[in-house]
């Protein structure tokens, strides 16, 4: 079998791979029992009391064990990301989930996006205009956690947790947990300006360029990856990475179960330096068209 069958081979697997993850997920939260291997979850909230109408923020805190991991928005080509299925109070309505940056993770020989330490995972509660005395928000969250060795993988979970809140006049805040939140809202991707960026295709591959405007050299350095938030890209092919001056080009290549047509290019640009102009932040918001 050729390099290119055998691409293909590996990815239509890991395809199936992934299906058959989620299936197996969504059969453990309709007829499993709650376990955790390698990781335990809790919802953190920077409020006490919430007053009518208010925007507040809860986190979903993922606390590995060592060596343990879990995945991102995107994990690539194997994995699966780490949900949360709200059950809310009449009125209430909750945020998408705000991911903070991945890295990269080993899920035994398949690279992949995750978070390899402790993370915070940040959702906004909108409350309605009436409320009862007390109110409580509930969660089933759904993840996998794999540590480095065959026998410690794709170990799937869920479990049921909730929040219970005061409501009142005035908001009350919980000074430990809106400290927490407060770190974690440091570590959400920020825009950084001063780059100009474009993106094409080019048959299996997509050519991002990011450019200083003002001349700034990039550093060549180990490390730089391309974090698609969409799951385009094989994780099974090394991206390709070429610096010249202020300039710098990541061929990304495209994954045999992508969509014909990619429409946009979504994600995070990371250099271990960091970038210039940027207070030393190291990934990059991308979001181009492909059309």
């Amino acid at each position: 079998m050729n390099t290119i069958a055998l691409d293909r081979s590996y990815s239509r697997m890991n395809t199936l791979f992934n299906s058959l993850l989620a299936f197996i997920a969504a059969a453990t939260v309709i007829n499993g029992t709650p376990k955790s291997v390698g990781v335990t979850h809790s919802l953190v909230s920077e409020v006490k009391a919430i007053t009518p109408g208010q925007t507040f923020t809860v986190a979903l805190f993922l606390d590995h064990d060592e060596t343990f991991h879990t995945y991102w928005k995107n994990p690539g080509t194997a994995g699966l990301a780490t949900s949360l299925n709200w059950t809310l109070p009449e009125g209430f309505k909750a945020s998408p989930i705000q991911w903070q940056v991945p890295e990269k993770v080993k899920m035994v020989i398949y690279e992949a996006y995750g978070y390899n330490s402790d993370a915070m995972l940040l959702v906004d509660i909108t409350a309605p205009d009436t409320l009862p005395e007390r109110v409580e928000l509930k969660a089933k969250a759904v993840w996998m956690a794999c540590g480095p060795e065959a026998k410690q993988c794709c170990n799937l979970g869920f479990q049921n947790l909730s929040l219970s809140l005061k409501t009142a006049r005035e908001a009350t805040w919980d000074e430990e947990g809106r400290t927490r939140i407060a770190e974690a809202r440091g570590r959400l991707p920020k825009p950084i300006d001063g780059w100009a960026q474009a993106a094409e295709r080019k048959g299996e591959q997509v050519i991002l360029t990011v450019r200083n405007a003002d001349g700034t050299r990039v550093p060549q350095r180990e490390g730089i990856c391309f974090y698609s938030e969409l799951n385009h890209f094989t994780t099974l092919k090394n991206q390709e990475t070429k610096v010249e001056g202020s300039e710098i080009t990541v061929t990304l290549p495209v994954a045999d179960y992508a969509p014909r047509k990619l429409k946009k290019l979504v994600g995070l640009l990371f250099h271990p330096d960091g970038w210039a102009g940027s207070d030393g932040r190291k990934y990059m918001p991308v979001s181009l068209s492909l059309e």
